[in-house]
């Protein structure tokens, strides 16, 4: 907690997921906050640097040959490490990344998404799969490459779908058209597929009167970006959808 206010906070002010009367007063503290206003206008232009990073996603019917290689981009893991922890001052995580690992080819993964990776030692056979948007394309995108990374390493492979923002409709009973699809893959790939809801997305919805039941395969972590910064220390590979 910084001054009051958290990185959590700041970063919901920035995705537009803060009650109206939460804005208003994060509004108000923007004209006379210097420190907090300095904070939600980084957090405002890393978020925009990690979209950026990313190829967009790849056309119906493209990018489903070999799999291609890839190069791990520092500005894409030091802005994601920023907008997790609430770091400020520049390229901080930059240092911790002299090591980073590379790879020439991810196995399994189609042309158009770059994976990057944040521990020294990476286990290419464990996958987090990160998705924000509730376009109709991604949903199912997401689920046409968990099984497809999953089918390319056997039992040996790992996969997570980590959701927030919007692109929690894939996993509420109500929104997501891929329900049975989603407990079909659970049931298949059970033990080594788990879907992962953003507890502070689902609390957002809530407070707005939003009664969100999710579909029970589905798991709650505390924030998407604890969870993802979680699994990237531990070693896995990440990937924006």
């Amino acid at each position: 907690m910084k001054d009051g206010y958290s990185p959590e906070y700041v970063n919901a002010l920035v995705d537009g997921e803060l009650t109206a009367e939460e804005r208003e007063r994060a509004l108000a503290r923007l004209e006379r906050d210097a420190a907090f206003k300095a904070d939600t206008c980084e957090a405002r232009t890393l978020k925009e640097m990690v979209r950026g990073a990313y190829a967009e996603l790849p056309r119906p019917g493209h990018g489903l040959g070999p799999a291609y290689g890839w190069r791990g981009s520092w500005q894409a893991i030091a802005a994601l490490l920023l907008l997790g922890l609430g770091l400020g001052g520049g390229w901080l995580a930059h240092d911790r990344l002299a090591g980073a690992p590379t790879f020439d080819r991810l196995a399994g993964l189609p042309e158009g998404y770059q994976p990057v990776a944040l521990a020294s030692r990476v286990d290419p056979n464990k996958v987090l799969l990160h998705l924000d948007s509730s376009e109709s394309a991604r949903l199912g995108s997401v689920l046409d490459l968990a099984q497809r990374l999953l089918d390319e390493r056997g039992a040996k492979g790992r996969v997570e779908v980590v959701v927030n923002s919007s692109g929690l409709n894939l996993l509420r009973q109500d929104t997501s058209p891929y329900r049975e699809r989603i407990g079909h893959l659970a049931d298949h790939y059970a033990d080594r597929l788990d879907f992962i809801a953003c507890g502070q997305t689902l609390a957002r919805f809530r407070s707005d009167g939003v009664n969100v039941v999710l579909v029970p395969e589905a798991r709650v972590a505390n924030t998407a970006i604890g969870q993802i910064l979680d699994r990237m220390r531990d070693g896995w590979v990440y990937i924006k959808v």
